[in-house]
This record gives C-alpha cells, sequence and structure tokens, in this order.
C-alpha cells in the first residue's frame, strides 16, 4: 500500500490523478486516503466548482500548492478561503493586480504555513472583459499581510512596482523582474522593501525600464546584512544603483547592464575611481586577490563582457555588460562588433585600474573570444593592456586564454612600422607564473611562440624569472619545450579530453 500511494505522485496532472482513482476499489481507497496525492491544485485550468471542493476535501489537513490564474470567481473563493491556513505555496500565473487583491482579502490570515508567493501580473489596470469582477478597492494593509512565515517571493510585473504593498519580515529569497516599457521604476520602493526584510539571504534583480532616482538621497544606503547571493541585471549602467545597496556578508554579488543594440557603446559601463571609493568597501572589503576579465561573443548578435573581482575573503564581486542584437540592428551589430568589443575591453580595463586595491591583486585571468577584430582594434586593446601591466604589483599567476596573444604581449612580436609608432613598449610587472590557452580552433603561429619565448626570456633577463609556466596546448610546437627551459623553472604542457579533462602532452 505504501508503494502503491506512491505511484501517483508521478502523474503529469490532477486528471490523470482522478482517471487513476477510477481504476479499481481497492486504488481508489488508496488514493483518496492519502491526503498528501490531492494538496496540488491547478486553477490554471478550467475546473469545475464540484471539482474543487473534492480536492480540497481530500486533501483534508495537508499543506496546499495552488495554482492559478485570474481567479475571479466567488464561488471559488468561497471554497479556498476556509483552507487558508492550509496554504503552503501560492502562484498566480499571467494575472492581474485586482485579481491577487481580490485572492488577499479572500484569505486574510493567517497564512502559518505559506513560504512561497510566485505572481506573474500582466495588467495593473481593472479589466473590463470580466462582467462578475469587482472594481479594485483602496488597500488599507499589505497583501498577504498573514503571512509571517514566508520566506520566498517572486514577483513579475511591468508598468509598477507595487512593492509597497507587501511586507514579509521573515523573506530569505526575493525575485523581482519588471520589463515592461511604460513608465519609470521607483527605486525608493526596491529600497524600502529591503529595509523591511531584514533577513533576505538571496535576491535576484531584473528591471529593463528606466529607473527613477530622483527621490532617492545620494547618501542613502540600505544594508543587507544576511545577502548571501546577490544579482541585478538592469537596463541601465548599474553602478549608481549599487552605490544604494550594501552586502557585507555576500559570498556572490553580480551587476549586469543589458542593453539593445543599435545605440552604440555607452560612455559608463564600468565603475570609475570616483564611485570605487564608494563601492569598494560595500562589496570588496579587505584585498582583492583576483581580477578575471572575460569577453566574448555569441554569432553575430551578443556581446558579453564580465569583469569578476575576488576578494581575500572570497567573496566575488561581477561586473557584467551584455549586448543583445534586437532584428532590426542585427546586421548592423555584426559589422560593428569589432569596434563595440574594442570599446567594451577598454572600459574594463580602465575600471580595474581604478580599483583602489589593484596594487594588492595576486591573480590575473584574461580570457577573450572574439572573431571581428581587426588590427586598428588589437592597437587599442593593447594600449590598455599595457597601461593595466605597468599599474600593478607583482603577480602570483598571469592567465591568458584568449584567441589572439598580441595585445597582451605586443612588446614581443615583431609589429609593422606603423603599430611600432603607435605602441610603445611597456613593462610587465613581476610574475611567478604564467599560464598560456591555445583555442583549439585557432592554434598558435610560428610568430606566436617565438613572442610567448621571448616574454619568458623578458622576465628572466629582468632578474624576475617565472617560477613556472603551463600551456594549454593539443600539439605544442616541436622544440618550444626546449627553448623555455632555460629561462623558467619548470614547464608543462596540457592537453584536454573530451570529457575536459587535463592530460599531459
Amino acid at each position: 500500500m505504501e508503494v502503491l500511494s506512491l505511484i501517483p505522485t508521478h502523474l503529469s496532472s490532477d486528471k490523470d490523478l482522478f482517471h487513476a482513482s477510477f481504476a479499481c476499489r481497492r486504488w481508489r481507497r488508496a488514493f483518496i486516503q492519502h491526503a498528501a496525492l490531492w494538496s496540488q491544485l491547478d486553477l490554471t485550468i478550467k475546473r469545475s466548482d464540484l471539482s474543487v471542493k473534492t480536492q480540497l476535501d481530500r486533501a483534508k489537513a495537508s499543506g496546499l500548492d495552488i495554482r492559478s490564474t485570474r481567479l475571479n470567481c466567488a464561488d471559488i473563493l468561497e471554497l479556498l478561503s476556509p483552507h487558508a491556513r492550509q496554504l503552503r505555496s501560492l502562484e498566480f500565473v499571467r494575472d492581474c493586480w485586482p485579481y491577487v487583491q481580490m485572492f488577499s482579502d479572500a484569505a486574510p490570515g493567517p497564512l502559518p504555513l505559506l513560504h512561497t508567493l510566485q505572481i506573474d501580473v500582466i495588467e495593473v489596470e481593472t479589466p473590463f472583459d470580466t462582467m462578475d469582477f469587482e472594481v479594485m478597492r483602496p488597500i488599507l494593509h499589505p497583501f498577504f499581510s498573514g503571512a509571517v512565515n514566508l520566506e520566498n517571493f517572486i514577483l513579475h510585473t511591468g508598468e509598477k512596482s507595487l512593492l509597497n504593498h507587501f511586507v514579509f519580515p521573515n523573506l530569505k529569497t526575493f525575485e523581482l523582474s519588471v520589463t515592461q516599457f511604460y513608465l519609470a521604476f521607483p527605486f525608493s520602493d526596491l529600497l524600502d522593501f529591503f529595509e523591511a526584510s531584514p533577513t533576505l539571504q538571496v535576491v535576484r534583480i531584473r528591471i529593463m525600464i528606466d529607473i527613477l532616482l530622483e527621490d532617492t538621497p545620494p547618501e542613502r544606503v540600505v544594508v543587507l546584512p544576511n545577502v548571501e547571493t546577490s544579482s541585478m541585471t538592469l537596463g541601465e549602467p548599474c553602478h549608481r544603483i549599487a552605490t544604494h545597496i550594501s552586502c557585507p556578508s555576500a559570498r556572490s554579488t553580480s551587476f549586469v547592464y543589458e542593453r539593445g543594440s543599435g545605440y552604440g557603446t555607452p560612455e559608463e559601463i564600468f565603475p570609475t575611481s570616483d564611485l570605487w571609493n564608494v563601492m569598494g568597501p560595500q562589496y570588496t572589503a579587505g584585498t582583492i586577490d583576483e581580477v578575471a576579465l572575460e569577453i566574448k561573443t555569441a554569432g553575430d548578435h551578443i556581446l558579453f563582457c564580465s569583469l569578476s573581482f575576488l576578494s581575500s575573503s572570497l567573496a566575488t564581486l561581477e561586473l557584467g555588460y551584455e549586448v543583445v542584437a534586437v532584428d532590426e540592428y542585427q546586421h548592423e551589430t555584426a559589422a560593428s562588433l569589432g569596434q563595440m568589443h574594442s570599446s567594451v575591453f577598454s572600459h574594463a580595463f580602465e575600471a580595474v585600474r581604478g580599483h583602489p586595491l589593484l596594487n594588492g591583486v595576486k591573480r590575473l585571468r584574461i580570457q577573450d573570444s572574439h572573431g571581428y577584430l581587426a588590427s586598428h582594434h588589437l592597437t587599442s586593446i593593447a594600449k590598455e593592456a599595457g597601461l593595466l601591466f605597468e599599474s600593478m604589483g607583482t603577480l602570483e599567476e598571469l592567465v591568458l586564454d584568449v584567441d589572439n596573444l598580441r595585445p597582451f604581449i605586443f612588446p614581443f612580436f615583431n609589429p609593422p612600422g606603423l603599430l611600432r609608432v603607435l605602441l610603445q613598449p611597456y613593462t610587465f610587472p613581476s610574475i611567478k607564473g604564467l599560464t598560456i590557452a591555445e583555442h583549439s580552433d585557432r592554434p598558435f603561429d610560428r610568430e606566436s611562440v617565438a613572442a610567448i619565448v621571448g616574454f619568458v626570456k623578458s622576465q628572466h633577463m629582468r632578474g624576475v624569472p617565472f617560477e613556472h609556466a603551463v600551456f594549454r596546448m593539443e600539439f605544442p610546437p616541436v622544440g618550444m619545450a626546449e627553448r623555455l627551459e632555460q629561462w623558467v623553472g619548470t614547464v608543462h604542457f596540457f592537453g584536454t579530453t573530451l570529457g575536459g579533462d587535463q592530460v599531459p602532452t
């Protein structure tokens, strides 16, 4: 009987569960007596009042998980309200605000078991296509005020934030998505919600409309003492938002600026030196052990740049910039992706140089995957790379996982005359370990191998030789190891198996 009662938990719908209860008397008795089988009530499909009542009766005192859409039927609300204390999770699927309020009024609480509330709103104003709809009344108390133990709140909305209609003092996870382009989002509402949610541990925000900051004093900072993971994706530069939020205990913090193509590259993608003085103590307290820059393209319609800072306490701050081509601009993005790539690289390197704790960085990782860079783009990146290397202190490790080595060890290539005039050789800091990865679709040519040897030799001649050098290559050039061994402590070559494991080559 115990095994039999578990079988219906794998059925795909409530309809299948009802059908299973008709198989035979023994099955029917087993299923009806197992109350937990009837605890998930899907009201996104058309259900009769009798069907809903039958399932609620069979659920008995079990916790209820309800999924609904346009829950405006008075009879259904009357059936559900006596079971408010049993609500365990509640999801409104593509609903509208008046219906959410109606359910909140019908089940005011207490709601001691409700731990997850998800609201996906498609309308704010009163809909006119429902004859039995009651006009939305003024809000006298927060929605679902009886859910004092709510832990997870997911809100997908447009037009207005309406965050001021919710207060959950014991909330742990909060996810907000605002994507419709009508009104500016009042940032003060979000800060007020944060202040009323001191127990938050996970925050995920996506706001793709304009953000109204005029009503937020520059000096206002909301501290979220218990947040461990925080991510914000905005349709504008994130740093002016980030200065108002502090997560001192966060292990992972992410700010991503996402935008469509066709508007050119903005001037402010990453924080300037002045903003770092504000953001630094909030997100990268202590020393910065590692900086990682990754920039890549996906086809001819996405460019993504990720700039990460790992602090000595193992907390990570990621600053991202993503450009997604809409259809009418896709051809334009493909033509200008190289210029955009170069510009984003410059912004990222400038942001790294502006960080007040740059001299303490121990590891620098650069990943660059591209297919659109022309020679003048490489020149621009090389200039920025030179400025970055000259501003850094001693490095424990330098990792170059790039399609083209030329911009990053430019002084050891043999550039044409014009580039020789445009670029002056720069000085590298003392580096103990070097790792260079070769991409299988673009193996290094003879000139690149010669530049690597020249780089290693140069550090040795300066009296700061590499202790070790690691090269990830499927097929190392013949004689490369012999050319390097006199200038570096140890040399390792690794290939990659189909499973991604490193194997000696």
